[in-house]
């Protein structure tokens, strides 16, 4: 008999009898639904946002079945496409290969899957230093760009680049990226898409 029910490893901590480790690892992905009140709250539209770069490919019945027949949310919004995520990732969790399952309302009663599980293609450093009327974004250890600003709710110069990494990520513009990101942040960039900076 094997012990599915224990913490992967190579026996099981209770039985002692071997585990089988899975195959691929699966992560879960949650996304949020509302702006902090601090960025005057409203909808992220992150959802909608993530079905607009995922749509391509699948068949009608299952944008139905993941939108609930479109009573969650509108999968055919005209949103620009989320192709990315930043998180946090200080145990080097993140791998190439790993099946996403994007959800909302994680750890809730109310927890909702709303897309088809996803495979993780790609995976970057990066990394956000904010200093005094400078704020610079290294990705994979290469400066990627770099924001002048007199604070962040006035910025007034800013390497291109940076407005399609925020669009990318489901923002709508590279001042409300920085809204989000307004602090120092050390993760990586989880693609579902072939997309890399």
């Amino acid at each position: 008999m094997v012990n599915v029910g224990s913490k992967i490893g190579a026996l099981g901590p209770i039985t002692g009898k071997m585990i089988i480790k899975p195959k691929t690892k699966q992560m879960t992905l949650s996304f949020s639904t509302t702006w902090p009140k601090r960025m005057g709250g409203g909808p992220t539209n992150f959802v909608e946002k993530t079905w607009a770069g995922i749509e391509e490919g699948l068949d009608q019945s299952e944008i139905l079945f993941y939108s609930d027949n479109g009573k969650r949310f509108d999968p055919y919004s005209n949103h620009a496409p989320k192709l990315h995520t930043f998180r946090e990732d200080p145990h080097d969790r993140w791998k190439v290969g790993m099946k996403i399952h994007p959800v909302i309302n994680n750890r809730t009663p109310q927890r909702f899957q709303f897309a088809p599980i996803l495979e993780c293609k790609g995976v970057q450093r990066i990394d956000i230093f904010h200093n005094v009327g400078h704020t610079q974004i290294d990705i994979d250890g290469e400066c990627y760009g770099e924001v002048f600003h007199h604070g962040l709710d006035c910025i007034y110069e800013y390497t291109n680049d940076l407005q399609d990494l925020a669009i990318n990520d489901g923002f709508d513009s590279i001042e409300q990226f920085f809204q989000w990101f307004d602090k120092d942040f050390k993760g990586v960039i989880v693609h579902w898409t072939p997309i890399r900076y």
